[in-house]
């Protein structure tokens, strides 16, 4: 068997240079205008940049570089020993260039045709190490504002619900969430003024969802609670509703609080009522309206027609929470070599959804899951009580194959069902057919009749087995089909369910598919008539990723659906609206719905009706409407807004604007904004995420000419639930332009800086940097009305020669022509 071929190195091209000729001072001739000037330019390594450092070009044709600038930038290419040793050689230095770094390892030249300078060479011993496959990192981004100290948010929601055919009808319910950061420690709350119709007489009360203390120590992705808790759980553990204090380590981002949990053993739990729609590879199953509890729906062919499942849970608050997982065990899906870990110790609730009763038994529930490099990763759960104790573990095997193995089980002691058992087996295979891709993936699970947990101390468990399978076939990228199958055995003499069906998918064009399928089902006696066989054959259109319609039937119950959504976004006077027309056996049902972003407030609206058949329909009427605002403040600043989930900035404008009213959003000239100042305070940018590195965008309506409203963004990083209060425009708002002349003839291509001489006490400015172009013509801004300044320009060797002072007008409102200004003459 002969030698495979060596592999030859992979090298970075290098860096090609044009050629400059020598001039008059036996160097590059990279500065021709035999003066200095002064520049920022990119520095740059292996066709990266680095970021931007200011230069001077001197009058002899060499370059000279900010020596603090250099050393920040080159601690993203040199290791610790080596930046050590460079800065104890530039330090001394305010400036320096490229001959006093002999010696060091590193090179410098400077690239005339891309005003760049250019890190040539870094000797291996001297190189950071660099992780080729590393994901990016906004963390390491460089921030431009911080948070406010003192911040918060409250959420108001008003729905209500009229049944047309009905006398007494329900009251409204209004929700309020929201919270409240003062330095690290962050109050959250969540209440509702509704009816309470779980009395002999119904009642109109306050009920309290949650209330809780959060603190975040995010470099070492740790979460603290204390308060209402609501505990993460994984495996075969079981959601319990509980008071006390809790932690959780979690380096993918810490999750945000929830109010509907979604269980491995298929179990939706609901804290309040909600709006709740399956989808099941993109088109919408079923839509139910639930009030607070627990939902079980492992019996529906949803989980057996494919694994791609996203439950979508909408609130009387206007939120939307979107759950979704890929296969009925829960992988341990860590980094190589990371670990997770929570735990949570109180009091448990003994009622769900609102106002918990903490008179239920004192509770622990926590897990630990770790993922190693060299062997299989593991899962340990722990969950406790004086009546009930279980023990869950978890564990998966990568196979050299492309295939996964996974274990799961769970071992439980209670004083009414004794000792049971849990055990589940998966195995998931990915086959890569060079571009297109084929899945397997099978899900054994066994739960013995005594098995108990926090949430069924009881040991009531009428599922036996639960076995599914699922294979998915890559003809192309516009077409594929998948096969599957499930059986689930009951413990109650009502029978088995079981089903096994094929559908194809097929994207006929950008905007057009088609779907169809075949199954074979049967269902245990409590479930709605449909066994046997059906046929489904649906056709979507989608022109854009808001716009979708679908028409659809299924044989089974003779359904037949047509739908048209068209999405809102978060912007002001955004508009989404609807329909759903669907139909089956002995029922009839249309419904519309649509919804409005204003500036301070958003809407939404429905109406459905029902009957027995399209000459009965309306028989049932109901309408439904939302209105919700939201009241936020920053450091001083409050704005009315939109619904805030997470963390928001107040964008106001400085008193220099005046009346004028400044947006927050990509641009008020395309009245694509988010939010306006007003009457009613800032503009709200209501959807900042939490530890992600983004930017908030601003704007003026109808600035004075030449005012200096600043770079137009910011970057911020927001802690969990902060605000940040964004003022737009400054004292040093006016703008200047003129034309610089020396013996009447213009300067070209000169810098120099200017420099404000009437110092106020408490001031301390910084000269700004002043260049001209090559008809002499410059322009400086962010300077203060009614003072005056100094201009000067650099001369040869480094000089610095007076050009000219003038006075800006008191009474600018942005920008002042000096026209024509003599080198040595005043304005």
């Amino acid at each position: 068997m002969p030698l495979p071929a060596p592999l030859e190195p992979v090298q970075s091209d290098p860096p090609v240079f044009v050629q400059v000729p020598i001039g008059a001072h036996g160097r590059p001739d990279i500065n021709p205008y035999e003066r200095d000037i002064d520049m920022t330019v990119p520095l740059t390594f292996l066709s990266r940049s680095l970021g931007d450092i200011p230069m001077r070009l001197t009058a002899d044709d060499r370059f000279m570089l900010e020596t603090e600038t250099f050393l920040r930038l080159m601690r993203k290419v040199l290791n610790e020993e080596a930046h050590i040793s460079l800065s104890a050689r530039l330090k001394p230095i305010a400036s320096f260039g490229p001959e006093d770094l002999e010696e060091t390892g590193v090179e410098l030249t400077y690239d005339p045709a891309s005003l760049a300078v250019v890190v040539v060479e870094v000797s291996p011993e001297q190189r950071a190490v660099e992780d080729l496959f590393a994901p990016p990192r906004d963390d390491l981004d460089d921030t431009s504002l911080s948070p406010a100290r003192v911040s918060g948010y409250l959420n108001l929601n008003a729905s209500h619900t009229y049944v047309w055919s009905r006398d007494d009808q329900p009251a409204p319910t209004v929700n309020l969430d929201g919270a409240i950061r003062l330095g690290p420690i962050v109050f959250e709350a969540d209440a509702a003024l509704r009816e309470d119709f779980g009395r002999v007489r119904p009642s109109y009360r306050f009920a309290r969802n949650y209330a809780r203390l959060v603190y975040d120590q995010p470099h070492d992705y740790r979460r603290w609670f204390a308060g209402d808790l609501d505990p993460e759980i994984r495996g075969q553990q079981s959601f319990v509703q509980m008071g006390g204090i809790g932690v959780a380590r979690q380096q993918r981002r810490f999750n945000v609080f929830r109010a509907a949990v979604l269980q491995g053993n298929r179990q939706l739990v609901l804290q309040r009522e909600s709006t709740v729609r399956f989808l099941r590879n993109g088109s919408l199953y079923r839509e139910l309206r639930l009030q607070p509890g627990r939902y079980d729906f492992s019996s529906l062919p949803l989980l057996a027609g494919s694994n791609d499942v996203r439950v979508q849970v909408q609130d009387d608050t206007g939120g939307i929470q979107n759950l979704s997982y890929s296969q009925y065990l829960d992988p341990i899906d860590l980094d190589p070599g990371d670990y997770e870990y929570s735990a949570y110790l109180g009091p448990s609730s003994e009622r769900l959804g609102s106002s918990p009763d903490y008179r239920g038994p004192i509770v622990f529930t926590g897990f630990f899951r770790k993922a190693f490099f060299d062997r299989p990763a593991i899962g340990i759960g722990l969950q406790l009580s004086e009546d009930v104790q279980t023990v869950t573990g978890q564990t998966q095997f990568v196979l050299p194959t492309g295939g996964r193995l996974l274990l799961d089980g769970g071992i439980s002691n209670s004083t009414v069902a004794r000792l049971g058992y849990t055990i589940g087996l998966g195995y998931d295979q990915f086959f890569d057919r060079g571009g297109l891709a084929d899945n397997f993936s099978i899900r054994a699970e066994h739960i013995s009749r005594e098995y108990a947990n926090l949430g069924n101390p009881e040991g009531f468990n009428s599922t036996s087995l639960a076995v599914t399978a699922q294979y998915t076939r890559q003809f192309s990228q516009r077409f594929l089909t998948t096969v599957s199958g499930s059986l689930i055995k009951n413990r109650r003499q009502s029978g088995d369910t079981y089903r096994i069906g094929a559908t194809a998918f097929y994207r006929l064009t950008d905007r057009w598919a088609i779907r169809g399928g075949v199954d074979y089902a049967g269902f245990a006696t409590p479930l709605p008539t449909g066994r046997g066989f059906s046929a489904n054959i649906g056709v979507v259109f989608q022109p854009s990723y808001r716009r979708r319609a679908e028409a659809r039937y299924e044989s089974r119950d003779n359904f037949a659906e047509l739908s048209y959504v068209q999405s809102g976004l978060n912007e002001l006077d955004s508009v989404g609206f609807g329909g759903v027309l669907n139909h089956r056996s002995g029922t009839v049902q249309a419904q519309g719905f649509a919804s409005y972003s204003g500036n301070r407030f958003d809407a939404s609206a429905s109406h459905a009706a029902v009957g027995e058949n399209f000459s009965d329909l309306g028989a049932l009427n109901a309408t439904s409407v939302r209105v919700g605002t939201t009241l936020a403040f920053a450091d001083g600043v409050v704005g009315f807004g939109r619904r805030i989930n997470d963390s928001f900035a107040l964008v106001y404008p400085h008193t220099t604007l005046g009346d004028r009213s400044v947006a927050a959003g990509a641009s008020l000239a395309q009245n694509n904004y988010i939010g306006k100042s007003g009457a009613l305070g800032a503009a709200v940018n209501n959807s900042l995420s939490s530890y992600v590195t983004q930017s908030v965008q601003y704007d003026v309506e109808n600035p004075p000419t030449g005012y200096d409203i600043g770079p137009g963004v910011v970057r911020v990083r927001p802690p969990y639930r902060s605000g940040f209060a964004v003022r737009v425009g400054t004292d040093a708002f006016v703008s200047t332009m003129g034309v610089l002349l020396r013996g009447g003839k213009p300067v070209s291509l000169i810098g120099g800086r200017v420099t404000l001489l009437d110092v106020q006490e408490g001031e301390n400015p910084q000269p700004v940097p002043f260049f001209t172009n090559t008809v002499g013509r410059f322009a400086i801004s962010s300077l203060l009305p009614g003072r005056r300044y100094l201009v000067e320009t650099y001369g040869p060797g480094g000089t610095v020669e007076r050009s000219f002072e003038f006075k800006v007008p008191a009474d600018s409102d942005g920008l002042v022509d000096l026209g024509a200004v003599s080198a040595g003459r005043n304005k």
